[in-house]
């Protein structure tokens, strides 16, 4: 992960307080050398590889070279000033990614903020630089950095298990084949594996076929006419040979084979060999030509043996897709796996350790979740981006909604947590996800900062017109040089005693954001550092008292039993669907699974589910096309379609609801979201109001 030292870092060094096990490399870039001095002496006691460059040129250089956690960049150069670096720096495949910190200068008045932001800056300070600012935000970082290449390694070692079940799952099939033979060849077209069904079918076995030119088992005239090669040549040039011709047996009998030679290509490209699968349809072909045959003698049965033709027809060409598909999937293991899905399995009987792994896992995942949500969410306010659904609404269930989402985080804290609803209903104006949203982030400020053992309160209460929410805890407090910036974007309180260092200061922002878009204000207090916080929300009431209709997230029991239901899950990505399957069964659901949307139409006509998951983009037919299909039909105009989803902006969730969606959730769904949006489907019965 990290580079080598070189004669591009200090020539002193500060001892670190700890040597880094895997430190990470932060490029530092400006053309003086009294700068570059200044940033290595400030983040010497990181422990950090910190690499030099005197120009936006050399810095691209580096990031063609290596991966570096930040760019600390100047904004002022001669050759390449720090936008056009920036700039350059995005358009690089390797460090597009890479966070940019520009450096400026207090006064700098050709500094333009919006513009640092367009290029994909995540934040920006000037000179004189505040070391200690610095050094937590590199610290952060770096952190982020270790942690990707974490999960990457996580993904590689999941992505080499699933080549490996893969393979035993192929294995599996081969060896329960015996209708259809399997051959494998090198480059030179001689057999290297011999299987599936190719000894009954042939009567040769493995040991006396491989090492032997495919070219064996052809008939005479097919070798002479060197028909095999242009077979071989054809599957190389084009991809895949289809055949339908005469093999001959072990023992010189002749059998017609319908099969397809496909070429083995491993991820470069590279010709590996050849894979040729093949069934005797000798049967089939002597029924084709004896109802020819019968054809032309009996004109007067013509309609009855075009039906029966063109039933064989359609048997033939489902049969040579199933070839195709075999085809495809000894293809599979020679194809590089990129990524895969984070896949959690319920495991009641998993050994202490093993749950606490996983927990962990989804807690981190979770968290980084949130932190791109909130990051998209702020980048769409700032665009003007955001839009509200605004409804009256009752504030007690949002309260309670966010209370719930962080029953895990208190009991890890160790906090103690009440909750004072008001005596009355209070109903404002305002969109219930980006309220509950609002007090989520209140509560998890307060879950953060707050020891074990402390205290923590959220109270509601009425205030002549505006409903005021407040969430009090007994946490380290803020300073009062703080609370004027503690809403400020990035805004990083410095100084404060046993503070944990995570989050990128956007939390608190956003809701000071979501909460003026509601035509309300939020505000914080505090004694004093180690005294706590106080922040209280207040939303103007609506004129109307009561709320429109009924928030399924709110008033959904997750607790409750829901009824058994047939839940058909549909999703190309092979992991995907099968876990949500496995999930949905341990919550007493009946499952089945289809991988594209052809599959998905298909099996819902014999399955007949009451639910049906489905992804949005797959191949052949996307997840849109399929809803539309199934609302055309009689059959399914009551079943509750759900889009699962890594799409969810307002425009796709309008275009999954035209398409005949119910509900639409975006990827990584949670279970605890899964349960309560089953419970929603309970309580609203078969065909539940649509809703994203």
């Amino acid at each position: 992960m990290a580079a080598q030292p070189s004669t591009r870092r200090a020539s002193f060094s500060v001892p670190p307080p700890e040597i880094l096990v895997n430190p990470v490399n932060i490029l530092l870039v400006d053309d003086k050398i009294s700068n570059l001095v200044v940033l290595e002496v400030i983040l010497a006691e990181l422990g950090e590889n910190l690499v030099r460059a005197s120009s936006g040129e050399q810095a691209l250089e580096l990031l063609a070279q290596d991966d570096f956690a930040m760019v600390l960049l100047d904004v002022r150069m001669p050759t390449m000033s720090g936008f056009e670096t920036a700039r350059r720096i995005r358009a690089h495949p390797r460090a597009s990614r890479t966070p940019i910190v520009f450096l400026t200068a207090m006064l700098d008045a050709d500094f333009s903020k919006d513009e640092a932001y367009r290029l994909g800056a995540v934040d920006f300070m000037t000179k004189p630089l505040e070391p200690a600012v610095l050094r937590a935000k590199a610290t952060i970082f770096a952190d982020l950095f270790r942690k990707t290449h974490d999960l990457a390694a996580e993904e590689r070692n999941r992505a080499a298990a699933t080549i490996r079940a893969r393979e035993d799952r192929l294995r599996l099939i081969l060896d329960n084949t015996t209708d259809y033979g399997f051959v494998i060849a090198d480059v030179e077209g001689r057999v290297t594996e011999w299987e599936g069904g190719c000894h009954s079918v042939t009567g040769w076995t493995a040991e006396e076929a491989i090492g032997r030119p495919i070219s064996f088992f052809f008939t005479e005239e097919d070798q002479d006419a060197s028909v095999w090669q242009s077979e071989m040549r054809r599957a190389a040039a084009e991809g895949r040979a289809s055949d339908r011709r005469w093999h001959v047996k072990k023992g010189g009998e002749r059998f017609f084979a319908d099969g397809v030679m496909v070429g083995l290509r491993d991820g470069d490209g590279q010709l590996q060999g050849y894979a040729k699968i093949f069934r005797d349809v000798s049967a089939e072909h002597r029924s084709t030509v004896e109802l020819q045959a019968i054809s032309e003698r009996e004109r007067l049965a013509a309609d009855d043996l075009r039906k029966l033709a063109a039933d064989l027809s359609e048997a033939n060409r489902r049969k040579t897709e199933f070839l195709a598909v075999l085809a495809h999937e000894l293809r599979n293991p020679l194809a590089p796996i990129q990524n895969g899905l984070e896949i959690f399995k319920l495991l009641e009987d998993a050994p202490a350790p093993v749950a606490s792994a996983r927990d962990m896992m989804e807690r981190q995942l979770h968290h980084l979740v949130s932190l791109v949500d909130d990051l998209l969410d702020v980048a769409r306010i700032t665009q003007g981006k955001i839009e509200l659904k605004t409804r009256r609404l009752a504030l007690a269930p949002l309260v309670e909604a966010a209370v719930e989402m962080h029953a895990a985080m208190l009991k890890i804290g160790q906090q103690e947590l009440s909750v004072r609803l008001a005596d009355e209903p209070l109903v404002v104006d305002g969109d219930a996800t980006r309220l509950t949203q609002t007090f989520s982030n209140l509560l998890n400020n307060a879950v953060k900062y707050t020891p074990p053992g402390g205290y923590i309160t959220i109270e509601m209460r009425r205030d002549g017109g505006q409903a005021v929410v407040t969430v009090s805890d007994t946490g380290i407090g803020l300073p009062a040089s703080s609370l004027p910036t503690v809403f400020n974007m990035f805004s990083q309180v410095t100084g404060r005693r046993n503070a944990s260092p995570g989050g990128l200061g956007i939390g608190l922002s956003l809701v000071h954001s979501l909460v003026e878009l509601h035509g309300g204000s939020v505000s914080v207090t505090s004694p004093g550092e180690g005294l706590g916080c106080v922040f209280e929300v207040r939303l103007p009431l609506s004129v109307a008292k009561n709320p429109e209709g009924r928030e399924p997230e709110a008033h959904a029991d997750e607790g409750s039993a829901t009824r058994a239901r047939r839940i058909l899950v549909v999703d190309d990505n092979i992991d995907a669907a099968d876990s949500l399957a496995i999930l949905l069964q341990a919550l007493g659901h009946d499952t089945s699974v289809a991988y594209d949307g052809i599959e998905a139409l298909e099996l819902a006509e014999a399955y007949r589910p009451d639910i049906v998951f489905l992804d949005i983009g797959m191949p052949r037919m996307n997840g849109l096309e399929v809803a539309a299909a199934l609302r055309k039909k009689p059959a399914f105009q009551r079943t509750v379609l759900i889009a699962l989803t890594g799409w969810g902006s307002h425009e796709d969730r309008a275009r999954s609801q035209s398409a005949g969606f119910d509900h639409h959730l975006t990827k990584p769904a949670s279970p605890t979201l899964l349960k309560r949006l089953l419970g929603a489907v309970d309580v609203a019965g078969d065909g539940a109001a649509k809703s994203a």
